[in-house]
């Protein structure tokens, strides 16, 4: 388990204290997410979490820390964004990562006429996490949406499926792949949106990768060696100068 090590402030300089639910490696200042919650510990604050999901730990650690005003990395408004796959398409679109044309809607007619088939339909529920359905025909289309929003409660985000659609663990924005495609979108996505670990799902058509979706990931997704290359990135960030913009 990690260690917890009391955080202290001096001259008026904020000092990195990592608030995780992993039992991270490096010899860095560490506490708990349930420990930071009950305190008003001032530091810039580096949330590492598995789990940023709406009202989910990882949220309320990032929210926790603007409250009492601490600069936290992730942001709330980052991680609320990053969760609406419409929002992290616009914010990514306009940071330059490349993506795909997406309708935001609870019409299957609507998709059928300006998407056509095969396509992925992602949820727009806030409290719907489980990636994306593929769908083939209208009847797969149907079921799909009536899933991910709950029996037509919400709207879905659907987007033309015309190539293969992949997804990769991204730790601080790497991830172990040759595809330098999707090595900048991974790189980019965290240069936006600051998320340390999160799964991003990428289309790739004719040798082209577009980003597609956000997810969160599971503890169990997460292998030793992620927790030694996130303990790794954790300690290189927190020595340096602007942990913010750097």
């Amino acid at each position: 388990m990690a260690k917890v090590i009391t955080t202290f402030q001096l001259s008026g300089v904020l000092w990195v204290l990592v608030v995780s639910d992993l039992d991270l490696t490096a010899t860095i200042r560490v506490m708990r997410p349930s420990e930071f919650l009950e305190s008003t510990i001032k530091d810039f604050i580096f949330n590492v979490n598995s789990d940023y999901r709406y009202l989910k730990i990882g949220y309320y650690v990032s929210l926790h820390a603007e409250v009492i005003g601490n600069p936290v990395i992730p942001s709330s408004e980052n991680i609320i964004d990053a969760n609406r796959t419409p929002i992290l398409l616009l914010r990514a679109s306009k940071a330059g990562i490349p993506t795909i044309p997406f309708l935001v809607t609870d019409s299957v007619k609507k998709i059928v006429l300006e998407l056509g088939f095969p396509v992925t339909v992602f949820a727009v529920n806030p409290f719907i996490y489980s990636g994306y359905k593929i769908a083939h025909n209208k009847s797969a289309l149907y079921r799909a949406i009536k899933s991910l929003s709950m029996n037509y409660k919400f709207a879905v985000c659907a987007q033309p499926l015309k190539g293969e659609m992949f997804s990769f663990k991204s730790l601080f924005g790497k991830c172990e792949t040759d595809d330098e495609e999707v090595r900048k979108i991974l790189e980019k996505v965290y240069e936006v949106f600051k998320i340390p670990v999160c799964k991003l799902h990428i289309q790739k058509v004719e040798g082209k990768a577009y980003l597609c979706g956000f997810q969160p990931l599971k503890r169990n997704e997460l292998s030793p060696n992620d927790v030694q290359q996130i303990s790794r990135e954790v300690l290189l960030l927190s020595k340096q100068d602007d942990p913010v913009n750097d």
